[in-house]
Formats: C-alpha cells, structure tokens, sequence
C-alpha cells in the first residue's frame, strides 16, 4: 500500500509540474493534463483567456504547479480565480479590469451549475427574502458584463459604478440585469434581512413614495416569479 502512494504521489506531482518526468509516458501524462486545463481555461474564461492570450501558458504553468488541485474541473476552476486574483501579474496594470472580468465568466458557471431552490410564494411586503443560490448581486468598477470584443482603451474609458444582478433563477440560462444604485441597495437590504416594507421606510422618498412603490413591487414580483428571491 505505501509503495501505491508512493506512485501515485509521484505521478500526481508529475502532471502539475512539480518533479521532472522519469519517463516518457509520464511526459506524455503531464502534457495531457497541462493541454485539458488551458482548454478548460479557454472555455470556461473565453473573454478573460483573449485578453492574456500571450500570458495564458505562464499563468496555467505557474496555477498547476503551485497550487494543491481539486479532482473536479469546476471546483479547480474556482481555485484558478482565487489564484489569480492573488497574484502580482504586471500586465494588471494596464489591464486591471482583469480580475473582476474572471470573476465574473467564474460566476456564470457557478450560477449555472448551482441547485434550483424551492419555489417561493406570491410577493408580500412584509415578507422576509433572500437571494436564491442561482442569483447573485454585484457591484464592479468596470463593464465586464459587455466587453466581448471591446478594446482595452474603451473598457478603462468606462471606468464607473456597475450594479448587477446575475441570475440563472428558473430559467436554463444565465443572465444580467444593470441596476441603479438605488435599486442595487435596496435589494441588498431585503436580502440581508429586512422586509421591502422596512427597506422602503429607510428611504427618503418624498412624494416620489408611491411612484417607486409601485415600480418596485412590479420589479419585486418578477423576481419572486423567476426564482431570483425566495421566501426565507
């Protein structure tokens, strides 16, 4: 049994880089590894992976040898974020959109692959809600929702204030929807433990009170009927 693991550690540290290879099937093993994860880097980060093409090789290099890898692709994607996230690259400077763009494709995956909850019951303004494990609300300092193909000079002239809501919800695909500030704080406040009704009388309205009432309970509505909040 010792001798086993003794193997099977070794042919581990092999396919992340850690030991030179011994022999060539275990080369051929490395480079069969190495290949799957920048393909599964590729894919699952395809914005991300355009802006890096030429420091893609280092970072998954650099990834697969330093860090102790879970066995599922999801869950080492999910490391690969938190390492990059962490590290000094130098092209950050010029590119500092970067880290909140991986964060970003990594929570559509997320969203996409998480569990459906329970559906919930008609909206109540005194009712207690939460976020659903399919949705997820984002405050970023650049558009990365919609810079496909943008240039890098466009994406840091926007540089501002984005609120997003990033729901797959009880549909089959994810989506976003840009919030004001306004609505993007008022979600976090139900979603973190007040009614709407409590949220609301926190806000000075004015005799705009009844207006944002009414668009608020619509908006609010939908998002109970798509499965974005759910009763707590």
């Amino acid at each position: 049994m010792r001798r086993e693991l003794y193997e099977m550690r070794k042919l581990f540290e092999t396919a992340k880089g850690v030991k030179d290879p011994e022999e060539h099937n275990l080369e051929v093993y490395h480079q069969l590894v190495y290949n799957r994860f920048e393909d599964f880097i590729r894919t699952s980060f395809p914005v991300f992976s355009s802006y890096v093409e030429g420091e893609l090789e280092t970072i998954v290099d650099e990834f697969l040898r330093e860090i102790h890898t879970k066995p599922l692709l999801i869950e080492l994607g999910r490391e690969f974020v938190e390492f990059f996230r962490g590290r000094d690259y130098h092209f950050k400077d010029t590119l500092p959109f970067l880290e909140e763009l991986l964060l970003y494709e990594w929570l559509e995956i997320e969203l996409f692959n998480a569990p459906d909850d329970a559906s919930s019951e008609d909206f109540h303004w005194e009712g207690k809600y939460r976020l659903s494990s399919t949705s997820r609300l984002l405050h970023f300092s650049y558009p990365v929702h919609r810079c496909e193909g943008v240039s890098t000079e466009d994406i840091l002239g926007e540089k501002g204030d984005y609120y997003l809501l990033l729901y797959r919800g009880n549909t089959e695909e994810v989506r976003n929807v840009e919030l004001t500030e306004f609505v993007y704080s008022f979600l976090k406040d139900i979603t973190g433990g007040m009614s709407p009704e409590e949220a609301l009388e926190c806000r000075d309205l004015g005799e705009d009170r009844e207006e944002v009432k009414a668009y608020l309970e619509r908006f609010l509505k939908e998002l109970v009927n798509f499965g974005v909040i759910i009763k707590n």
